[in-house]
């Protein structure tokens, strides 16, 4: 059971890494505010370091990788898509980012309280990327 809970965190953890870096994407080249641009530019670096280290911790432990769900991705991209072209705004970039990082905590603390049995370093790096998340959520609300 460890071995599966410990594989489910880091699936999770890799498709919630791997989401964050592409709504960055999607959103970085149309912000006016240079701070804010900043902001997202070092998110996105913590969030790939993060991604690297989780995609090491399934390798060295046998395990594949997790896109994210294809239609999540897809119904993600028109969300933005759509939210910009109504209000093109630092404001509507800083909301879809509270948005998708309030997501990403709850799914991946539901995922740490999910699988109980997984080894530590396993919750440890989902438990910083949950982290990750909180703070950019943070740094977000001061463009709302």
């Amino acid at each position: 059971m460890q071995t599966e809970d410990t594989e489910g965190i880091l699936q999770e953890c890799d498709a919630g890494v791997k989401t964050a870096v592409n709504c960055i994407d999607e959103v970085i080249d149309r912000t006016d505010n240079e701070e804010l641009r900043r902001t997202l530019r070092e998110s996105r670096t913590e969030h790939v370091k993060l991604g690297n280290e989780i995609a090491a911790m399934l390798d060295e432990n046998g395990f594949s990788g997790k896109d994210p769900n294809l239609i999540s991705k897809m119904m993600s991209k028109t969300k933005i898509n759509a939210e910009l072209a109504v209000s093109p705004t630092d404001a509507t970039v800083a909301e879809l980012m509270i948005d998708g990082c309030n997501m990403g905590v709850k799914k991946l603390s539901e995922y740490v309280n999910r699988f109980p049995t997984s080894v530590s370093p396993a919750v440890h790096v989902a438990e910083r990327l949950i982290k990750t998340e909180q703070e950019l959520m943070d740094a977000m609300r001061v463009y709302l």
